[in-house]
């Protein structure tokens, strides 16, 4: 056996490979049966890769090169290398030549075509003896031979790294096998990866492996100052989180990469090589890196190899290093302006991307102990950097700043690069989603106001320039001026937008987005008009209110020629109501946003806008939405779409029914408005059909829910499915991840083979939830809509005995349906509360009312006493509790009934019900609340009536009333 060792600069030095010379036609005809269409459909470029193949490992680098374009074919070729070309060492004599062709020659003796190590004697390559090869004449004269040997080429390259990067860590091979392995790594799966990384160590040293080698190959490569094989390394190892993160973490760990402070070999790279030459590929190399470091802390949650402490800090080093690029990042030179929206872009979205897994599930949860709590200091670092509430150290917020203000100018003046015009779009779209999620999460943990947003209300002129000018982020602006109208700002005024956007901006403004509500195509943008609209009327922001109503600015005189010409010609809501109108045209959901925004209008004001001739005009439409209904009955067993279109139809007539409310409650009685709504409820019974199917929750699955949350609180212990519910900051939208965040679980338990099962039931559970979450809203809007009944039906017999009826089906439900889970708490406590209303009401009308009309308390009585002595209740238990909004309805119907019953002799079943109220809810009231309220009276007493009654000594005050009531019913006593 004769070791000659293939020199590295042998294999480095190749000059590329020119089509059609000699040697390359004689290659060819050895490769009669070769067909790489399958690879590579170019004819020319299928040979020419043919040919750099055929002479791998002589002709390396642009092989190499080649291979990184065919994507995860790479893996196969190489592994199944075929042949092997070098230059026959001087003086190799132990070959022989076939007797039937001169140019083929077989070996007498195997041939080490690639030396060993000097150390140990491993890690060489042996072509064997007997295998054949064919000699292939060059230019040089050199005996060059083309060998018939199959051999893992993984495993080369794994040898031929090991040697190049002890010899030369920053050399072009080095670089070029790096950029290859990280190349492949992406394309291929996991088990394919762990099997290419095994045959890259096939040849290293036993306590040695690939990974170990390149990051020798990156310190090294930092310390020279070589970018190139420092980005390679870099990538290579952002390609190895998905295969092996605890190695990528740990190494991370124990690298001179950052310090504890933000600062180290990475930011040395930046300082000292890349701000000089204007070329950030490592540092754009690092973000993406970042990038795939914090999916992977959500993605290996339950990962034992790695210790969250460890994860912990890298992450807060590498938030301290990219704060620090993103506040300078704009001052810097730049040889590729490319590199500068690539770096803003990035730690951008990264930053989105990173507030969004802490702060976007498990709001109740505090500190490093929340789902994804590795990350929660690099998130607190972020807040406290961007959400500063003093005017010091304003550097970071001046990029979002920035962009927003030179984007007020035109963006096509910036760039006559259509590449770079698109760029920059994306880069104004990160910064609104970043400045969006910053203000949504301040509010969330109630943070003080920060001068953040302080500076985006001043920036209002620039958004409405952007708004009118850019059609591409409309959408975008949009929500961060909802973001920043609906934030809180306790203990002190918010700013005013009317004020910030000026005289000459707001008209703009207005008159923009009426436009952008006439078309047809951008329908994302028109419902976040809607709910913008909603926000104002909803908020302290009255000046604003007032121009979306009017179209024209408070104080401002509209009767003049000039600001007629000048001013809007139609107010927000007029725009919104004639889309209202097209509502069978619209999607139900921007119909639903449309309705609720004019709803909440129209109740932001006390006079009406249009004329009677326009309301009725628009109510006729309202109707039609109410005729249409929800769809019927429903189950909560119908399939996805069935649930989802149910659930937008139940808001719609929500919305449509809330609207009637509002009209009802600003109309004066007997108006054409009132009576048209009154008449359309009362002359066709719709009022008892429709509450009928508001009033009671369909399609609950009770054994779904809590068989979901035993079995997964079982399997997760540490991670209980109340912890993944969304916050207020991301959206909620009717579907299969409206409630749990099912896009975060995936990204958690993917890895577990068990999550399928569980995950169509958190889709089902999903829907369910979103099925309750619509009927809860129509009921809400049904319960608006009976208050506001009450006040037109004092001389509407027809009306009156409709709300009793309402009455009694509210009391009724509660008995047949009961607290079937805590979630509908609410439901039944305000069906109770809405009882009480109808019930007060009609005794004051039955009382003042000359014919005296009268209704059937005895049997809401009956009712009503049934359900507080229900299990559901547990009155004794409730009121120890102090679980008022469930009991305290139920007492005050007790209380209305009685009186209105004591003028009549008790029959033997009134007798009974008064018997049970004096023995279990006046004695016990007495028994648990006595005390406590005897105190309150004697406080009160003490301090001359200044003090209020606690609930304990309200409920005693109503308890007393009612067992007076109860012992004046004749036969009582």
């Amino acid at each position: 056996m004769i070791a000659l060792s293939t020199p590295v600069r042998e294999i480095a030095s190749s000059p590329s490979i020119k089509s059609h010379d000699v040697n390359d036609l004689q290659i060819v005809e050895l490769a009669e049966d070769y067909d790489g269409g399958e690879l590579i459909s170019d004819a020319e470029q299928s040979l020419s890769f043919f040919l750099l193949q055929s002479k791998f490992p002589l002709v390396f680098v642009p092989f190499i090169e080649e291979l990184k374009k065919l994507g995860p074919a790479a893996y196969e070729i190489l592994l199944n290398t075929k042949t092997f070309m070098q230059n026959l060492p001087r003086g190799f004599r132990d070959y022989d030549v076939s007797p039937d062709d001169p140019q083929d020659i077989y070996l007498l003796s195997d041939l080490c075509v690639y030396a060993p190590r000097e150390e140990d004697g491993e890690g060489g390559f042996y072509v064997p003896k007997g295998h054949h090869g064919r000699i292939i004449p060059n230019e040089s004269n050199t005996f060059c031979v083309q060998w018939r040997y199959e051999y893992d080429g993984w495993s080369f390259l794994g040898r031929v790294l090991e040697h190049a990067a002890a010899i030369s860590p920053t050399d072009v091979i080095v670089e070029e096998i790096i950029s290859l392995i990280s190349t492949t790594l992406q394309c291929i799966d996991n088990y394919t990866a762990m099997d290419m990384l095994e045959s890259l160590c096939t040849k290293l040293r036993l306590e040695d492996d690939v990974i170990n080698i390149i990051g020798n190959v990156l310190t090294n490569a930092m310390q020279r100052k070589n970018v190139n094989v420092s980005v390679a390394a870099i990538d290579f190892f952002t390609a190895l989180i998905p295969v092996l993160p605890h190695k990528v973490w740990e190494f991370l760990s124990n690298s001179n990469l950052l310090d504890r402070n933000g600062g180290g070999m990475a930011t040395f790279i930046l300082s000292s090589v890349e701000i000089i030459s204007g070329d950030y590929r490592f540092t754009l190399g690092v973000i993406q890196l970042v990038n795939v470091l914090v999916k992977d802390a959500v993605i290996g949650k339950f990962s034992t190899l790695i210790e969250p402490e460890l994860r912990t800090n890298v992450l807060l080093q590498f938030a301290r290093h990219l704060t620090y690029i993103y506040e300078s990042f704009a001052y810097w030179k730049y040889e590729n302006l490319s590199h500068r929206l690539d770096i803003a872009i990035s730690i951008s979205d990264l930053f989105s991307s990173l507030l969004l897994a802490v702060y976007g599930i498990d709001e109740v949860t505090d500190g490093t102990n929340k789902v994804n709590g590795v990350l929660v200091p690099a998130a607190q670092h972020l807040l406290d950097r961007f959400l500063v509430s003093d005017g010091k150290n304003l550097r970071c917020i001046q990029p979002i700043i920035g962009s927003i203000e030179a984007s007020g100018r035109s963006l096509e003046a910036l760039t006559a690069d259509p590449e770079l015009l698109n760029r920059n779009y994306e880069w104004i779209e990160a910064a609104l989603i970043f400045a969006e999620k910053l203000t949504c999460v301040r509010t969330l943990l109630k943070r003080a106001p920060s001068q953040l947003e302080r500076k985006l209300f001043g920036l209002a002129p620039a958004f409405t320039q952007l708004f009118v000018r850019e059609s591409v982020l409309r959408f975008r602006i949009m929500k961060l001026l909802i973001s920043i109208v609906d934030s809180v700002w306790e203990g002190t005024e918010p700013p005013s937008l009317l004020a910030h956007l000026g005289p000459g901006s707001a008209v703009t403004f207005v008159n923009a987005l009426n436009k952008a509500l006439e078309g047809k195509l951008d329908l994302n943008t028109q419902n976040e008009i809607a709910r913008f609209a909603s926000v104002v009327f909803s908020t302290k922001q009255q000046g604003l209110s007032v121009l979306l109503l009017s179209g024209r600015e408070l104080g401002k005189d509209n009767s003049s020629t000039e600001n007629k010409e000048k001013g809007s010609e139609t107010s927000l809501l007029q725009a919104l109501e004639k889309k209202a109108e097209q509502f069978e045209d619209l999607p139900v959901e921007l119909s639903v946003n449309v309705l609720e925004c004019i709803a909440l209008a129209q109740n932001s004001r006390a006079t009406a806008v249009f004329e009677s001739k326009k309301n009725l005009d628009f109510l006729k439409k309202i109707f039609e939405i109410l005729d249409r209904g929800t769809g019927g009955r429903i189950s909560g067993l119908e399939s996805t779409d069935t649930i989802i279109r149910f659930c937008y139809n139940a808001l719609l007539a929500a919305r449509a029914v809330q609207l009637c409310a509002v009209e009802l409650h600003k109309s004066v009685r007997e108006s054409s408005e009132s009576k048209s709504i009154v008449d359309y409820f009362v002359k066709s019974d719709n009022l008892a059909k429709l509450a009928d199917t508001a009033f009671r929750i369909q399609g609950y699955r009770a054994s779904l829910h809590g068989n979901l949350h035993r079995n997964f609180d079982k399997k997760w212990p540490m991670a209980r499915l109340i912890r993944f519910q969304k916050t207020s900051i991301s959206q909620k939208q009717y579907g299969p991840s409206y409630k749990y965040d099912l896009e975060m679980m995936d990204d958690i338990f993917s890895v577990d083979p068990i999550w399928t099962g569980y995950r169509s039931e958190i889709v089902q559970a999903n829907l369910n939830l979103s099925l309750i979450d619509a009927q809860s809203h129509l009921f809400q809007a049904w319960w608006l809509l009976i208050a506001a009944l009450l006040e037109h039906a004092e001389n509407n017999s027809k009306l009156l005995k409709a709300l009793e009826q309402i009455a009694i089906q509210c009391l009724q439900i509660n008995l047949d349906e009961g607290i079937m889970a805590p979630l509908f708490v609410p439901i039944v406590n305000d069906r109770s509360q809405l009882a009480f209303v109808i019930i007060q009401a009609l005794h004051g009308i039955s009382s003042a009312s000359v014919a005296k009309q009268q209704f059937d308390f005895t049997k809401i009585l009956s009712l009503a006493w049934e359900f507080i002595s229900s299990v559901d209740v547990d009155f004794p238990q409730a009121l120890t509790d102090g679980n008022i909004g469930t009991y305290r309805p139920h007492l005050r119907i007790l209380l209305v009934c009685v009186g209105a019953l004591k003028s009549t002799k008790a029959d033997a079943n009134m007798s009974q019900i008064i018997s049970g109220i004096l023995e279990n809810i006046v004695s016990k009231t007495f028994m648990i609340l006595g005390p406590d309220a005897l105190e309150a009276f004697e406080v009160s007493k003490s301090q001359e009536g200044m003090q209020e009654l606690n609930e304990s000594a309200n409920d005693m005050l109503l308890v007393t009333s009612l067992l007076r009531d109860c012992l004046a019913i004749d036969g009582v006593l």
